[in-house]
């Protein structure tokens, strides 16, 4: 028994790490390097100081707020810079996420970019997590390599992530976070942009659900009066 488990312990980690290769693509260095009109600026008329002209509300355990210094909504301002372009902060363990309101997606992609400097601030392990009520969340897709970044030493790299069976898309999620577990050495983490791209999903209304139900009953009632 304990050497089938070894084996399928041993097959699980190849599989991972073959995923992660195949997920990802680097789609080039700086600012034009992005792909522009995600999820929480389709318009990419956000204001790169103020939260003005996002599609989502935003939020973070550590250093919240756009402009001003490197806060955590500089990595949905659609720039790669230092500075006010990019998210640096105590760590390791930190988080930012996109919240969409009464709209759901399904992930189809999303990008990581790299900040301008000091590589080992890069997360090692890290995970894009999907959630609908902002207290559970799933793991959609997760980079666990200790002591490596996906970027290497390479700054301002964009490196795009698609669903091509990598990760799990069959649910649509109304909150999408990215959070980092640990960084490559050192106690601080830093990260330059995210971009999240989805197709948005119909929920079943209240209306029909209740439908369903009377429906359910309806039959159930039927059963028992024959």
């Amino acid at each position: 028994m304990k050497l089938k488990y070894i084996s399928l312990v041993v097959f699980t980690v190849a599989t991972f790490f073959t995923s992660v290769a195949n997920a990802s693509v680097i789609l080039g260095t700086g600012t034009s390097s992005l792909i522009g009109g995600d999820l929480t600026d389709p318009e990419n008329d956000g204001l790169a100081d103020a939260n003005v002209n996002y599609n989502a509300v935003f939020r973070s355990n550590n250093e919240p707020g756009f402009g001003g210094g490197e806060y955590a909504f500089n990595v949905f301002d659609n720039i790669l810079s230092g500075g006010n372009g990019k998210w640096c902060c105590s760590g390791p363990s930190v988080w930012v996420e996109a919240d969409f309101g009464n709209k759901r997606f399904l992930l189809n992609s999303f990008t990581l970019s790299s900040a301008n400097d000091v590589p080992s601030r890069d997360a090692d392990h890290w995970s894009i997590l999907g959630s609908n009520d902002g207290i559970n969340y799933t793991a959609l897709y997760t980079y666990n390599v200790d002591g490596t970044s996906i970027w290497g030493n390479t700054r301002y790299q964009v490196i795009q992530f698609s669903n091509q069976d990598d990760y799990n898309t069959s649910t649509g999620y109304s909150i999408f976070r990215y959070q980092a577990y640990s960084v490559v050495s050192g106690s601080n983490h830093q990260l330059g942009e995210i971009e999240f791209f989805g197709t948005e999903v119909s929920e079943p209304s209240i209306l029909a659900l209740l439908g369903l139900g009377l429906l359910g009953l309806s039959s159930r009632r039927f059963k028992v009066q024959k």
